[in-house]
Protein backbone atom coordinates (compact mmCIF):
# COMPACT_ATOMS: atom_id res chain seq x y z
CA UNK A 1 0.00 0.00 0.00
CA UNK A 2 1.39 3.36 -0.96
CA UNK A 3 1.83 5.89 1.82
CA UNK A 4 2.71 9.55 1.87
CA UNK A 5 4.72 11.22 4.58
CA UNK A 6 4.01 14.75 3.54
CA UNK A 7 1.85 16.90 1.25
CA UNK A 8 4.71 17.27 -1.17
CA UNK A 9 4.86 13.45 -1.52
CA UNK A 10 1.16 13.41 -2.33
CA UNK A 11 1.35 16.16 -4.94
CA UNK A 12 4.41 14.54 -6.50
CA UNK A 13 2.53 11.21 -6.70
CA UNK A 14 -0.42 12.98 -8.48
CA UNK A 15 1.97 14.49 -11.01
CA UNK A 16 3.59 11.11 -11.64
CA UNK A 17 0.22 9.31 -11.91
CA UNK A 18 -2.22 11.24 -14.08
CA UNK A 19 -4.99 8.73 -13.41
CA UNK A 20 -4.75 9.52 -9.71
CA UNK A 21 -4.98 13.20 -10.54
CA UNK A 22 -8.21 12.63 -12.52
CA UNK A 23 -9.64 10.50 -9.75
CA UNK A 24 -8.87 13.14 -7.13
CA UNK A 25 -10.30 15.86 -9.38
CA UNK A 26 -13.52 13.87 -9.82
CA UNK A 27 -13.87 13.46 -6.09
CA UNK A 28 -13.11 17.10 -5.31
CA UNK A 29 -14.95 18.88 -8.16
CA UNK A 30 -17.89 16.62 -8.74
CA UNK A 31 -19.56 15.73 -12.03
CA UNK A 32 -21.15 19.13 -12.65
CA UNK A 33 -17.90 21.02 -12.42
CA UNK A 34 -16.18 18.45 -14.60
CA UNK A 35 -18.81 18.99 -17.34
CA UNK A 36 -18.51 22.76 -17.10
CA UNK A 37 -15.79 23.09 -19.78
CA UNK A 38 -17.82 20.99 -22.21
CA UNK A 39 -20.91 23.05 -21.48
CA UNK A 40 -18.93 26.23 -21.82
CA UNK A 41 -17.61 25.17 -25.20
CA UNK A 42 -21.20 24.39 -26.27
CA UNK A 43 -22.31 27.77 -24.93
CA UNK A 44 -19.50 29.47 -26.85
CA UNK A 45 -20.68 27.68 -30.01
CA UNK A 46 -24.25 28.84 -29.41
CA UNK A 47 -23.09 32.39 -28.74
CA UNK A 48 -21.03 32.34 -31.94
CA UNK A 49 -24.05 31.09 -33.89
CA UNK A 50 -26.22 33.79 -32.30
CA UNK A 51 -23.61 36.40 -33.16
CA UNK A 52 -23.54 35.15 -36.77
CA UNK A 53 -27.33 35.27 -36.97
CA UNK A 54 -27.35 38.71 -35.36
CA UNK A 55 -24.80 40.00 -37.84
CA UNK A 56 -26.84 38.51 -40.71
CA UNK A 57 -29.98 40.15 -39.28
CA UNK A 58 -28.13 43.45 -38.90
CA UNK A 59 -26.97 43.17 -42.52
CA UNK A 60 -30.50 42.45 -43.67
CA UNK A 61 -31.83 45.23 -41.46
CA UNK A 62 -29.32 47.66 -42.92
CA UNK A 63 -30.36 46.60 -46.43
CA UNK A 64 -34.01 46.93 -45.47
CA UNK A 65 -33.34 50.35 -43.94
CA UNK A 66 -31.58 51.44 -47.11
CA UNK A 67 -34.47 50.18 -49.21
CA UNK A 68 -36.91 51.90 -46.83
CA UNK A 69 -35.04 55.17 -47.13
CA UNK A 70 -35.10 54.83 -50.92
CA UNK A 71 -38.80 54.00 -50.80
CA UNK A 72 -39.43 56.99 -48.52
CA UNK A 73 -37.53 59.24 -50.91
CA UNK A 74 -39.51 57.90 -53.86
CA UNK A 75 -42.73 58.27 -51.87
CA UNK A 76 -41.87 61.88 -51.11
CA UNK A 77 -41.29 62.46 -54.82
CA UNK A 78 -44.60 60.78 -55.58
CA UNK A 79 -46.33 62.92 -52.98
CA UNK A 80 -44.73 66.03 -54.43
CA UNK A 81 -45.88 65.05 -57.92
CA UNK A 82 -49.33 64.28 -56.55
CA UNK A 83 -49.47 67.69 -54.88
CA UNK A 84 -48.42 69.29 -58.16
CA UNK A 85 -51.10 67.28 -59.98
CA UNK A 86 -53.72 68.32 -57.40
CA UNK A 87 -52.66 71.95 -57.76
CA UNK A 88 -52.82 71.70 -61.57
CA UNK A 89 -56.19 69.96 -61.32
CA UNK A 90 -57.52 72.72 -59.11
CA UNK A 91 -56.25 75.30 -61.56
CA UNK A 92 -57.82 73.33 -64.42
CA UNK A 93 -61.11 73.13 -62.53
CA UNK A 94 -61.01 76.86 -61.90
CA UNK A 95 -60.36 77.46 -65.60
CA UNK A 96 -63.19 75.08 -66.49
CA UNK A 97 -65.55 76.92 -64.16
CA UNK A 98 -64.59 80.21 -65.77
CA UNK A 99 -65.12 78.66 -69.20
CA UNK A 100 -68.51 77.28 -68.14
CA UNK A 101 -69.48 80.68 -66.79
CA UNK A 102 -68.48 82.29 -70.09
CA UNK A 103 -70.41 79.62 -72.01
CA UNK A 104 -73.49 80.13 -69.82
CA UNK A 105 -73.18 83.87 -70.31
CA UNK A 106 -72.86 83.33 -74.04
CA UNK A 107 -75.93 81.07 -74.00
CA UNK A 108 -77.90 83.72 -72.13
CA UNK A 109 -76.76 86.39 -74.58
CA UNK A 110 -77.51 84.08 -77.51
CA UNK A 111 -80.99 83.39 -76.17
CA UNK A 112 -81.59 87.12 -75.74
CA UNK A 113 -80.33 87.71 -79.28
CA UNK A 114 -82.52 84.86 -80.60
CA UNK A 115 -85.57 86.27 -78.83
CA UNK A 116 -84.94 89.71 -80.30
CA UNK A 117 -84.26 88.17 -83.71
CA UNK A 118 -87.42 86.04 -83.58
CA UNK A 119 -89.49 89.07 -82.56
CA UNK A 120 -88.03 91.08 -85.41
CA UNK A 121 -88.47 88.19 -87.85
CA UNK A 122 -92.06 87.69 -86.71
CA UNK A 123 -92.67 91.39 -87.16
CA UNK A 124 -91.10 91.26 -90.61
CA UNK A 125 -93.12 88.17 -91.52
CA UNK A 126 -96.24 89.94 -90.29
CA UNK A 127 -95.37 92.96 -92.40
CA UNK A 128 -94.70 90.70 -95.38
CA UNK A 129 -97.98 88.86 -94.81
CA UNK A 130 -99.80 92.16 -94.64
CA UNK A 131 -98.14 93.07 -97.91
CA UNK A 132 -98.48 89.71 -99.65
CA UNK A 133 -102.14 89.11 -98.78
CA UNK A 134 -103.47 92.33 -100.30
CA UNK A 135 -101.02 92.01 -103.21
CA UNK A 136 -102.36 88.56 -104.12
CA UNK A 137 -105.99 89.68 -103.74
CA UNK A 138 -105.45 92.82 -105.80
CA UNK A 139 -103.53 90.88 -108.43
CA UNK A 140 -106.39 88.39 -108.76
CA UNK A 141 -108.94 91.18 -109.13
CA UNK A 142 -106.77 92.86 -111.77
CA UNK A 143 -106.50 89.56 -113.61
CA UNK A 144 -110.15 88.54 -113.27
CA UNK A 145 -110.74 88.77 -117.03
CA UNK A 146 -107.64 86.67 -117.73
CA UNK A 147 -108.67 84.05 -115.15
CA UNK A 148 -112.07 83.65 -116.78
CA UNK A 149 -110.44 83.53 -120.22
CA UNK A 150 -108.09 80.71 -119.18
CA UNK A 151 -111.15 78.72 -118.12
CA UNK A 152 -112.73 79.32 -121.56
CA UNK A 153 -115.25 81.82 -120.18
CA UNK A 154 -116.02 85.50 -120.59
CA UNK A 155 -115.85 87.70 -117.52
CA UNK A 156 -119.09 89.39 -116.57
CA UNK A 157 -118.59 90.85 -113.09
CA UNK A 158 -117.29 90.38 -109.58
CA UNK A 159 -120.21 89.25 -107.43
CA UNK A 160 -120.69 91.70 -104.51
CA UNK A 161 -121.10 90.48 -100.98
CA UNK A 162 -124.81 91.34 -100.77
CA UNK A 163 -125.48 88.99 -103.68
CA UNK A 164 -123.56 86.21 -101.95
CA UNK A 165 -125.64 86.69 -98.81
CA UNK A 166 -128.83 86.69 -100.89
CA UNK A 167 -127.76 83.43 -102.60
CA UNK A 168 -127.26 81.68 -99.30
CA UNK A 169 -130.80 82.54 -98.13
CA UNK A 170 -132.26 80.15 -100.67
CA UNK A 171 -130.61 77.11 -99.09
CA UNK A 172 -132.88 74.69 -97.25
CA UNK A 173 -130.30 72.73 -95.25
CA UNK A 174 -128.53 73.86 -92.07
CA UNK A 175 -125.03 75.22 -92.81
CA UNK A 176 -122.65 76.22 -89.98
CA UNK A 177 -122.38 79.98 -89.68
CA UNK A 178 -118.59 79.90 -89.88
CA UNK A 179 -118.80 78.24 -93.32
CA UNK A 180 -121.34 80.79 -94.52
CA UNK A 181 -119.18 83.60 -93.19
CA UNK A 182 -116.21 82.14 -95.11
CA UNK A 183 -118.37 82.09 -98.27
CA UNK A 184 -119.58 85.67 -97.81
CA UNK A 185 -116.00 86.91 -97.31
CA UNK A 186 -114.46 84.91 -100.18
CA UNK A 187 -111.51 86.64 -101.81
CA UNK A 188 -113.24 86.81 -105.19
CA UNK A 189 -116.44 85.37 -106.66
CA UNK A 190 -116.86 86.04 -110.39
CA UNK A 191 -119.79 85.66 -112.67
CA UNK A 192 -118.87 84.57 -116.19
CA UNK A 193 -120.54 83.17 -119.29
CA UNK A 194 -119.73 80.71 -122.02
CA UNK A 195 -121.97 82.68 -124.41
CA UNK A 196 -125.23 81.10 -123.37
CA UNK A 197 -125.08 79.88 -119.76
CA UNK A 198 -123.97 81.62 -116.57
CA UNK A 199 -120.95 80.20 -114.74
CA UNK A 200 -119.42 81.12 -111.39
CA UNK A 201 -115.76 81.16 -110.52
CA UNK A 202 -114.63 81.02 -106.87
CA UNK A 203 -111.12 82.41 -106.42
CA UNK A 204 -108.93 82.15 -103.32
CA UNK A 205 -105.80 84.27 -103.30
CA UNK A 206 -102.59 83.66 -101.37
CA UNK A 207 -98.91 84.32 -101.80
CA UNK A 208 -98.28 80.63 -101.02
CA UNK A 209 -101.41 78.51 -101.42
CA UNK A 210 -101.95 75.65 -98.98
CA UNK A 211 -104.67 73.20 -97.92
CA UNK A 212 -106.70 75.93 -96.24
CA UNK A 213 -106.97 77.75 -99.57
CA UNK A 214 -107.85 74.68 -101.63
CA UNK A 215 -110.39 73.43 -99.07
CA UNK A 216 -112.05 76.85 -98.88
CA UNK A 217 -112.29 77.31 -102.65
CA UNK A 218 -113.73 73.82 -103.14
CA UNK A 219 -116.34 74.46 -100.44
CA UNK A 220 -117.27 77.77 -102.09
CA UNK A 221 -117.65 75.99 -105.43
CA UNK A 222 -120.00 73.51 -103.76
CA UNK A 223 -122.03 76.37 -102.24
CA UNK A 224 -122.24 78.26 -105.56
CA UNK A 225 -123.48 75.15 -107.34
CA UNK A 226 -125.99 74.45 -104.57
CA UNK A 227 -127.18 78.04 -104.18
CA UNK A 228 -127.47 78.94 -107.90
CA UNK A 229 -127.88 75.67 -109.72
CA UNK A 230 -125.19 76.83 -112.15
CA UNK A 231 -121.79 75.36 -112.99
CA UNK A 232 -118.97 76.64 -110.78
CA UNK A 233 -115.18 76.37 -110.99
CA UNK A 234 -112.53 76.79 -108.28
CA UNK A 235 -109.29 78.74 -108.78
CA UNK A 236 -106.34 79.47 -106.53
CA UNK A 237 -104.39 82.57 -107.52
CA UNK A 238 -100.95 82.46 -105.92
CA UNK A 239 -97.26 83.01 -106.46
CA UNK A 240 -96.44 79.49 -105.34
CA UNK A 241 -98.13 76.42 -103.81
CA UNK A 242 -97.23 73.94 -101.13
CA UNK A 243 -97.27 70.19 -101.84
CA UNK A 244 -100.90 69.72 -100.92
CA UNK A 245 -102.07 72.58 -103.11
CA UNK A 246 -99.94 71.27 -105.97
CA UNK A 247 -101.55 67.84 -105.61
CA UNK A 248 -105.03 69.40 -105.82
CA UNK A 249 -104.01 71.31 -108.95
CA UNK A 250 -102.55 68.18 -110.55
CA UNK A 251 -105.71 66.19 -109.78
CA UNK A 252 -107.89 68.88 -111.41
CA UNK A 253 -109.79 69.63 -108.21
CA UNK A 254 -108.79 73.29 -108.52
CA UNK A 255 -107.26 75.46 -111.22
CA UNK A 256 -104.08 77.45 -110.56
CA UNK A 257 -103.60 80.96 -111.87
CA UNK A 258 -99.97 81.94 -111.12
CA UNK A 259 -99.23 85.45 -109.90
CA UNK A 260 -95.95 87.27 -110.45
CA UNK A 261 -93.56 87.20 -107.50
CA UNK A 262 -93.10 90.72 -106.14
CA UNK A 263 -90.76 89.84 -103.25
CA UNK A 264 -87.39 91.71 -103.13
CA UNK A 265 -85.45 88.51 -103.86
CA UNK A 266 -87.60 87.54 -106.84
CA UNK A 267 -85.88 87.64 -110.26
CA UNK A 268 -87.07 90.25 -112.70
Amino acid sequence: MTSFNSQEDFLRALKENPQWKEAVRAIILGEELLQLPVQFRAFVGQVSSFIDQTEAFITEQRQFNAEQRQFNAEQRQTNERMEEFVAEQRQLNASQRQLNERIEQHIVEQRQFNEVFVRRLTRIEGDMTNFRGPYAENAAERNAVAIAAELGLEYVRAVPQQDLVRMSRNVTRDIPINQLRSFWTADLIMEATDGSDTHYIAVETSYTADQRDTDRVQRNVQFLTEFTGQTARGVIASVRNDRYADSQVESGAVYWFPLKDRSPAAPE
